[in-house]
């Protein structure tokens, strides 16, 4: 590899180390100092290097996932809106409630408001309706899922059109390396609601899990999968078809049972090893919702 293309790579496994550690830490204070430390850059060029990775600065990045999250607390969650804020790394509602109109257009008990509607409509307007809705699962399994290292590739932008590359440049990097094994998890982690995050910033992961070592290359990356509680839900059917599975679960089958939403990704597993020999019809899909 010339040297150009490992240094390219090096930065992307820095910056890829920090985008995680941001996911999993959003809750916390993250300061340029704390962040340029893990990248292992001085933070005077950190603030640029990460910008020209990823397209947005530091701040607005940490901001803008922030703002998500609390939007997406406010439409499933119980908490009120300075719980909301708090949690969103705001001193006050007051200051929450004007970033979030500025990002959303309608202040937070607005926006929960239009929310708690849409469910309903969605509620209502699933009864009596085709075949396809009828079939949709409501019915969860409850399953403990442990922590697990996965490799993983990401790419961003509307769901439909990159996980396809996502699992290209996985499974290239995975049997030029012979890590398939006939255990081996195929997991795709849907990180955004395209309802609330603009659709050039949805992340979307796919992952593998494996054994022994591996050293990430490229737009290969190793992250850890949160274990805990999920309720899980067979998805039958072609994979486009997965938003209407999501609107069911999250509009019938999340209100009506007693469970809460913890901060963590949705995630499926594709139980057919290659679905580009599967007849759509016969696809199977588990999506696990992390509960608490």
């Amino acid at each position: 590899m010339p040297p150009r293309d490992i240094t390219l790579d090096d930065h992307r496994q820095r910056i890829r180390r920090v985008l995680l550690h941001i996911e999993q830490h959003l809750d916390e204070p993250l300061s340029l100092e704390t962040l340029a430390a893990i990248a292992c850059f001085s933070p005077f060029h950190f603030h640029r290097l990460f910008a020209a990775h990823v397209g947005e600065t530091l701040h607005g990045y940490v901001r803008r996932l922030r703002l998500e999250r609390g939007a997406m607390r406010l439409a499933h969650g119980e908490e009120n809106v300075t719980g909301v804020a708090l949690q969103a790394g705001y001193e006050t509602p007051a200051a929450f409630t004007r970033a979030f109109r500025e990002r959303f257009g309608v202040s937070p008990t607005d926006y929960r408001k239009e929310r708690t509607m849409e469910r309903c409509l969605e509620r209502e307007g699933t009864e009596g309706m085709t075949a396809v809705e009828e079939t949709m699962p409501i019915e969860a399994d409850m399953r403990k899922f442990p922590e697990t290292r996965v490799l993983f590739a990401r790419r961003t932008g509307p769901y439909g059109t990159v996980a396809a590359g996502a699992w290209e440049a996985l499974m290239k990097f995975a049997y030029s390396r012979r890590l398939m094994a006939k255990d081996t998890l195929l997991i795709g982690i849907s990180h955004d609601d395209p309802s609330v995050t603009p659709e050039e910033s949805i992340r979307y992961d796919a992952c593998m899990t494996f054994t022994g070592d591996v050293k990430p290359e490229g737009e290969v990356g190793v992250k850890t999968i949160a274990g805990g509680r999920y309720a899980v839900f067979l998805h039958k059917g072609p994979y486009e078809r997965f938003a209407q599975t999501y609107r069911s679960i999250f509009s019938r089958w999340l209100p009506e049972s007693s469970e809460k939403l913890r901060d963590a990704p949705c995630f499926e597993i594709y139980l057919n090893r290659d679905p580009r020999r599967t007849k759509p019809e016969n696809l199977r899909t588990e999506i696990w919702v992390p509960v608490g």
